[in-house]
């Protein structure tokens, strides 16, 4: 790194004022700049502060290394505050879970906080999961439960919610993974669509039309950002650029974003830089109670939501060489699933068994666990690891995800959801054996 051209440009002092809270932080982890000493770093083709991986943004700061996710930005915010713009959605993916629901809340209050404006907030489910009520308490983020329907319904939720100045989607990577009919019946036809979101977008090249579709999908602005294990984290850096300081956010909003990081990160357990924990600790000073968050998001846990992690974890089966665990969701795991949704806890009893899977890779030897169930033909697959890159697994079957989490489906083509997953487990093994032999974990 130049070292001489970085201290030019803080020689120039165009670091901008801060609130007490970044000041506080900031003294504790780094220098603030403005966006205008990082445009000038741009011409070296480096940041200010070198990560140990590309990133694009952090925290309450507005520090972004990449002088186009200032203009994303720019432009996202711009329109946010458009007087024009009046009836603002925003939603996150199916069977939401933390994420969703805490980059929702996050954004809707920082929109509503900074312009006056009522929001919607969607929640694609049966009903809303009661231990996330503490994120619903501000009257003017109005929660909509949407039950998904089919995509030949878009006509009916056109009619049912009307149309849309502005529609959000956070922490959903692919269109399939929004409500079908919320998508095609309000967010297609909202005046501006946004996506603000973690995952790696995933490109499909149609042969028929010669072109990439389904790029990013948004028709006005995406901001993606990989590197990050929250999407809460990115909507973080909204807050200065709406004319707001951290000090002055509703306490829901803080719980959201922090409830975003918490639970995607499993309590932090799968954070890979340093930057979620220098967020963690910038939210801590602004208010947020660890402790109450916690008990909130992921405590409180049913007895019937208990019983059915109790069932996966009953259910855990391992490759010959033990590099792999694997569940399938067999008769007794759908009726657990089945028995906490009649308890009114659906999504916490589909958590409880995902979480099990989430774990597999924790265990003594094992690198890479998943959990599949049967999805009409195929054999679908949600997938962990230690330290082996499954993503290249995933986009082999035309899925996607990050290195360490992803979800495919497999083509059973005539064999039984046992015999696929055999197969499967099979060839993963010699892949695992060979990734380990490359990177020297085996004598």
């Amino acid at each position: 790194m130049n070292v001489n051209a970085i201290n030019a440009v803080k020689a120039t002092s165009y670091a901008v004022p801060q609130s007490k809270v970044i000041r506080n932080a900031q003294s504790d982890i780094k220098p603030a700049y403005s966006y205008n000493a990082l445009d000038k770093m741009g011409a070296l083709g480096m940041s200010m502060v070198k990560q140990p991986q590309k990133t694009l943004a952090v925290s309450f700061t507005g520090w972004s290394p990449e002088a186009h996710n200032k203009e994303t930005i720019d432009k996202m915010v711009k329109i946010m505050k458009d007087p024009k713009v009046q009836k603002i959605a925003v939603s996150g993916h199916t069977s939401p879970d933390g994420d969703s629901f805490g980059t929702s809340f996050a954004m809707a209050n920082l929109i509503n906080q900074a312009t006056g404006k009522k929001v919607d907030v969607f929640v694609f489910a049966d009903k809303f999961p009661p231990h996330y009520e503490y994120l619903n308490t501000n009257p003017d983020v109005n929660v909509i439960v949407h039950k998904p329907g089919k995509p030949e319904d878009a006509d009916k939720a056109a009619e049912k919610y009307g149309k849309y100045d502005l529609a959000i989607a956070v922490d959903c990577a692919e269109t399939k993974l929004m409500a079908p009919d919320y998508r095609k019946g309000v967010m297609n036809k909202a005046t501006y669509s946004m996506k603000i979101d973690h995952h790696p977008y995933k490109e499909e090249y149609n042969e028929k039309f010669g072109r990439t579709v389904n790029n990013k999908y948004a028709k006005t602005a995406n901001l993606i950002d990989s590197s990050l294990p929250a999407a809460a984290e990115i909507a973080m850096q909204f807050v200065e650029p709406l004319g707001l300081k951290p000090e002055e956010l509703r306490k829901e909003t803080k719980d959201a974003m922090f409830t975003g990081m918490l639970t995607d990160t499993g309590c932090f357990k799968y954070a890979n830089t340093p930057m979620t924990f220098e967020d963690a600790a910038l939210l801590m000073k602004a208010g947020v109670n660890n402790r109450e968050v916690n008990l909130n998001a992921l405590g409180n846990t049913p007895k019937v939501v208990l019983d059915a992690e109790k069932v996966a974890m009953d259910k855990i089966q391992y490759s010959k060489n033990g590099k792999i665990a694997y569940i399938i969701e067999d008769a007794d795991i759908k009726a657990a699933k089945k028995a906490c949704k009649d308890a009114g806890y659906t999504q916490e009893g589909k958590d409880a068994v995902r979480d099990v899977c989430g774990r597999l890779p924790e265990l003594e030897g094992v690198e890479v666990g998943f959990k599949v169930a049967e999805f009409g033909g195929s054999a679908a697959l949600s997938i962990r690891s230690r330290s082996f890159d499954v993503s290249e697994i995933a986009r082999s079957y035309g899925g996607g995800g990050h290195k360490n989490a992803a979800a495919f489906q497999i083509p059973k083509n005539g064999r039984t959801l046992e015999q696929t997953v055999s197969d499967f487990v099979n060839d993963l093994s010699k892949k695992i054996e060979k990734y380990e032999v490359q990177n020297g974990k085996v004598a």
